[in-house]
């Protein structure tokens, strides 16, 4: 059991993602509905998390003086092709970042 502090806030998302793999066994819970659901996940998308999720993995291992385990798209690069909107509510006027 880990005795490390969960993630907080909006990065719990990120580090369940980035869980979803067990290293030791090879076990990948993207394989069935019920890891998905968490993540909020369909079949259909189990490609593009698993490309984020090697990205992911490869940032967090260079932000902690690593080399990724092997070669990944680099998180930029996905990133850039996900372009976020400012979503403005209109009963209070604020604004908001939007997928």
């Amino acid at each position: 059991m880990s005795e490390r502090s969960p993630a907080p806030g909006g990065l719990g998302l990120v580090e369940t993602l980035v869980n979803t793999l067990d290293l030791e066994t090879g076990a990948d819970s993207l394989d069935t509905e019920e890891g998905r659901a968490p993540l909020g996940l369909t079949e259909d998308d189990v490609p593009a998390a698993r490309e984020l999720r090697e990205s992911l993995r490869a940032t967090l291992l260079a932000h902690a003086g690593h080399p990724p385990h092997r070669a990944v798209t680099p998180l930029g690069e996905l990133l850039a092709a996900a372009p976020l909107v400012v979503a403005v509510d209109p009963a209070d006027g604020s604004a908001a970042l939007a997928p």
